[in-house]
């Protein structure tokens, strides 16, 4: 599932919480995607910023569900991912034994995946996070390579849990 996508997907709650976060503690971000999605259809950043901030995140979130806003889409969802959800990353990637950089940055990920450790790890995360934010890193995870893994494809198409579908 690619980014744009996961934004068509995803709840308002979810999105809601991810531009919070990207609004209070990555303000240069924030604002830098607002001005990057304004000039996708030449508007000024002002006149996006000055809409009240539900407006403001409909708005934004819709042009991250467009096709054109992937890179930017991506770019969010890994900022988010890296900076706010460290923790899950660091746990799944434990879990299924893939070595990272202590951070749940993966430099060389397996081409294969234990479907038991997998459910474990799965398991673990959805014990301790938010079902949006779970299943969008399930997802994005799921992007890393060309193909992805079929063990996981199975278990975001099976697992009721997974928000996306």
């Amino acid at each position: 599932m690619k980014s744009y996508t996961i934004f068509q997907k995803s709840d308002d709650e979810t999105v809601t919480n991810f531009l919070d976060w990207m609004r209070n503690q990555e303000r240069g971000v924030y604002r830098a995607a607002v001005r990057e999605l304004g000039a996708l259809k030449k508007l000024r950043p002002q006149f996006i910023q000055q809409k009240p901030l539900a407006e403001q995140y409909a708005w934004i979130k819709k042009m991250l569900a467009w096709k054109p806003a992937e890179t930017i889409a991506d770019h969010l969802l890994q900022v988010w991912l890296i900076r706010k959800h460290e923790q899950m990353l660091v746990t799944f990637v434990d879990k299924l034994g893939i070595p990272h950089n202590g951070h749940g940055v993966v430099d060389d990920l397996p081409e294969t995946l234990d479907a038991d450790k997998l459910k474990e790890a799965v398991d673990a995360l959805f014990a301790a996070y938010p079902a949006g934010a779970v299943s969008i890193y399930l997802h994005m995870f799921q992007n890393q390579t060309e193909t992805g893994w079929p063990e996981l494809a199975a278990l975001l198409e099976s697992d009721e849990r997974v928000t996306l579908k």
